[in-house]
């Protein structure tokens, strides 16, 4: 739901009159209470789908929508907009392509830039609203803060198969060995790891989930540049003012998650032909050996580059 930040704030900007109510995670509220005109109802995940429509029909009992918008169009979703298909006169729906892109790595068909979620996001909306466009998009989470020397790095992803070996680093952290590296581990075994391979350099902090979304936030504008796998953190640095140098392994930023605002950024193997081989970055027992090539192939000096860019500019 990071992704959706920006495309709330755009219409909400366009226009001046417009109301919007979110159902979403319950965890994602910091990420949407920045504005009296949004209404934020906090579900949890974990509850079955009857529970869920109980707390959906509360919360709005009273309200009339003039259209309901499926931006995620699963399962869940889907019962929801038939559950709440009385209390407006149009409902609108996200467009996934998951075939298209199911094919794509299948190698069915040509890899070819998709659009942006971000974009699909919006033109779900834009039948309704003509005025909002991608090109106006908002990199909603930058904050006027002075820099310092300080990298953000997020080492981890939901899948492993997206994670840059944390060998790699100590090349990097020798080579700005005047920088302070904060590292965003969240999760025990992501803290675990992360203190056994940098807890002897002093240059070092491990950042857990104790830290709130706004103070990350804040930390992550702080920083002169963030590195990322391809994560919810990725999407997270991308809204901020920081460059963020991402690394791309299985997954590919033509399916339509790159780092918004830092495809310039962006560093992975362009010349190998297995990849995509997973859009999520799950991986079956076909594509494991093209997904330990596609991130073993990527040397520090690959990312130096790439933040030696960032940091010039």
């Amino acid at each position: 739901m990071i992704l959706l930040r920006p495309v709330v704030d755009t219409l909400l900007k366009t226009y001046s009159d417009v109301i919007i109510w979110i159902v979403t995670d319950q965890k994602n509220e910091s990420l949407f209470n920045h504005d009296p005109r949004i209404k934020f109802i906090g579900v949890d995940l974990n509850n079955n789908i009857l529970q869920i429509l109980r707390q959906i029909k509360t919360a709005s009992n009273l309200t009339y929508f003039n259209g309901i918008y499926d931006l995620h169009n699963v399962i869940r979703s889907q019962f929801i907009r038939f559950f709440l298909k009385n209390k407006t006169h149009k409902i609108r729906v996200y467009l996934k392509e998951r075939s298209r892109k199911k094919k794509i790595v299948q190698k069915k068909i040509k890899l070819i830039p998709l659009k942006h979620t971000t974009e699909r996001y919006l033109d779900c909306l834009k039948v309704d609203f003509p005025k909002i466009s991608f090109n106006n998009i908002l990199q909603s989470l930058s904050i006027k803060i002075r820099k310092e020397k300080i990298i953000g790095v997020a080492p981890f992803s939901a899948h492993s198969s997206k994670q840059w070996e944390l060998e790699n680093y100590n090349h990097i952290f020798e080579k700005y060995n005047d920088y302070k590296i904060k590292i965003f581990a969240f999760g025990e075994q992501e803290k675990i790891l992360a203190s056994k391979k940098f807890s002897q350099n002093d240059q070092v902090a491990i950042i857990s989930e104790k830290m709130e979304l706004k103070e990350q936030i804040e930390l992550i504008n702080k920083c002169c540049v963030f590195i990322s796998m391809d994560s919810a953190n990725m999407h997270l640095a991308s809204l901020t003012s920081t460059p963020v140098v991402s690394v791309w392994g299985p997954t590919h930023p033509f399916l339509g998650f790159g780092p918004l605002f830092n495809d310039h950024l962006i560093v992975q193997l362009n010349d190998l032909q297995c990849r995509p081989c997973s859009v999520y970055g799950k991986i079956n027992s076909n594509n494991l050996d093209c997904a330990k090539k596609s991130m073993t192939g990527i040397s520090s000096k690959m990312v130096i580059d790439k933040l030696e860019l960032a940091l010039k500019n």
